[in-house]
């Protein structure tokens, strides 16, 4: 009668140590596979908005919805519902002017924004404890488009693009972007102020000297370094790109305009923009 012999200990700790190796070979390799299948997925989501607002725009005689109200309207704005908290407020339904467009489309969040959100949502500088951090949004509309509403009229403002006519140069100006959920600013012990806040609403608004709002920076960046890497920007053509919020010049100066000269399409400085 032939016995049946089974696997040594040595040999079941070499299979062990092999598999170990392959596994350590290949999750960089697959990890780096899925964030670029979430940058992909990123990107789509910001066309479908580009589509979405393009459709709007052709029924609203070339003029922009308000960037605060495109997507939740002022009903939304209680004290249930506070604005610190809309990016992951999953009581707040929508209902402003681009939504018709929009709705049940499943493209209002990023899923690598998802994913970070898990883990850092709590540390938003703003967050209110009480609130499930369930991200609804991860993109904010360019806070220079549209007249603003009866609250926040904005036509005045140098610089306001109220309409599709006004808009000189659609290829550079930013139409919807990607924001982080935190502050970069040199608080933080980074060597550069980017932003003075994080996203909460859906207005984008820039200052000079890094003082506003500022595009993401986490895809195609490491965990511990999420304010190296680029975000994904919708422009007012339609096309997608991939921004940096700065450059290695800007570090040396400890700020950087770049958020601001996407907003309008042009550098704020040279051309004298001032607010």
């Amino acid at each position: 009668m032939k016995e049946n012999k089974g696997f040594t200990l040595v040999e079941l700790l070499v299979v062990i140590a092999i598999i170990a190796l392959l596994m350590a070979v290949l999750m960089p390799a697959l990890n780096k596979a899925r964030a670029q299948a979430q940058l992909i997925v990123c990107r789509n989501n910001l066309k479908n908005y580009g589509l979405a607002a393009t459709m709007y725009l052709e029924t609203h005689n070339d003029k922009f919805p308000f960037p605060l109200t495109c997507i939740y309207s002022r009903a939304t704005f209680t004290d249930e519902h506070p604005w610190e908290c809309r990016w992951h407020d999953a009581g707040v339904v929508p209902d402003g002017p681009l939504w018709p467009y929009l709705s049940e489309k499943g493209v209002h969040c990023c899923p690598t924004f998802a994913g970070i959100a898990k883990t850092r949502g709590t540390n938003h500088p703003l967050h209110i404890a009480g609130i499930p951090i369930k991200p609804s949004f991860s993109y904010s509309m360019n806070g220079r488009l549209s007249a603003g509403d009866s609250i926040s009229p904005l036509a005045d403002n140098l610089g306001q693009m109220i309409g599709l006519g006004q808009v000189r140069h659609p290829a550079r100006v930013l139409f919807f972007t990607e924001e982080n959920i935190w502050i970069i600013h040199r608080t933080n012990g980074d060597p550069i102020s980017l932003s003075l806040y994080a996203l909460n609403d859906m207005y984008f608004g820039t200052v000079k000297y890094g003082n506003g709002d500022c595009i993401a920076s986490f895809h195609k960046a490491n965990d511990s370094k999420l304010n190296t890497g680029v975000s994904n920007v919708l422009f007012i053509d339609g096309h997608v790109d991939e921004e940096k919020p700065y450059d290695e010049k800007d570090k040396i100066l400890g700020y950087s305009d770049k958020s601001m000269k996407l907003t309008f399409g042009v550098d704020v400085l040279i051309h004298g923009i001032n607010y």
